[in-house]
């Protein structure tokens, strides 16, 4: 398999940063992409809001110390918006175990969840965010954690705090990216990257909102993180943002880009989607939903 070279060539000459390239292990041109294979493992990544991005997403996939048996491409929306460069999705096609997966529409941020839910046979499942550039450990750290303790772990970890009126999305504590957590750490949801058991993922059709699958702004574009973890806690499976090792940034991080990438116009903050987000809250705590602080 050929290394594409797009981190080297985006982070040499687009934006030297040769940090990034030491982390992802693209320092040298045509660096070959990691060849411990995980059979157990599949891997999604898509261009929802940021699909400029996806090539170098993709390619850092690519080359993780534990790469996917095989990596999907989640293509929303192919002729607006969302729309992932077709020179790149030709290239992939062919020998790089990729799979691209096209809706004519743009369901959201919930539909690489479903997607995974009705097709994914491996039993593990990765599912990163359209701003999530991974450290070449970030896959094998969080994997190791699971099998120390099976559980749905992330990148990124919320632990909601409350406000007189009771849980509040606008008030919480982080963990993980971007202060670092040395050791596993219990929140309420995780983002950034999700590793779960793909058959705990079985029961996300069952409890979907009704307006879920609405291409309406922002019913459909917000909501998925907290959804999971609820869903994953009628299972008794908890949340965890996985141990990301000392400092701030390792070859274990789970988002090494995040300023750079997720300061965009789409971005959560950027889109008055916050509204949203504290209304799936409220909605999934009076379904029963348990906060670690509630």
């Amino acid at each position: 398999m050929r290394p594409l070279n797009l981190l080297h060539d985006y982070y040499t000459n687009v934006h030297p940063n040769s940090a990034v390239l030491e982390l992802c292990g693209a320092a040298e041109r045509d660096a070959p992409y990691s060849s411990n294979v995980d059979e157990d493992l599949t891997v999604i990544v898509n261009g929802w809001g940021r699909p400029e991005f996806l090539p170098l997403i993709w390619e850092a996939v690519q080359y993780q110390t534990r790469r996917p048996q095989e990596t999907w491409i989640i293509q929303n929306d192919p002729d607006g918006r969302a729309a992932v460069p077709r020179t790149f999705l030709d290239r992939v096609h062919d020998g790089y175990n990729t799979r691209v997966i096209e809706s004519g529409l743009n369901h959201g941020c919930w539909f690489r969840f479903i997607v995974a839910a009705l097709s994914c046979r491996t039993k593990y499942v990765a599912i990163y965010d359209d701003d999530t550039l991974s450290a070449r450990g970030a896959l094998e750290a969080a994997l190791s954690d699971m099998a120390r303790k099976p559980a749905l772990y992330g990148g990124r970890g919320i632990i909601l705090n409350f406000s007189k009126d009771g849980p509040s999305y606008w008030e919480h504590e982080i963990h993980g990216w971007p202060a670092g957590t040395e050791t596993p750490r219990q929140v309420d949801f995780v983002g950034h990257l999700w590793l779960l058991e793909t058959y705990w993922l079985s029961d996300i059709l069952r409890h979907l909102p009704d307006s879920l699958l609405s291409t309406t702004e922002p019913e459909s574009e917000c909501g998925e993180d907290m959804y999971l973890s609820f869903i994953a806690q009628k299972r008794d499976i908890p949340t965890f943002v996985y141990g990301h090792g000392g400092g701030t940034c390792n070859p274990s991080w789970s988002s090494i880009q995040a300023y750079e990438m997720g300061f965009h116009q789409n971005a959560m903050f950027n889109s008055g989607r916050l509204a949203k987000g504290d209304e799936y809250l409220q909605r999934f705590v009076a379904d029963g939903w348990r906060l670690l602080r509630y």
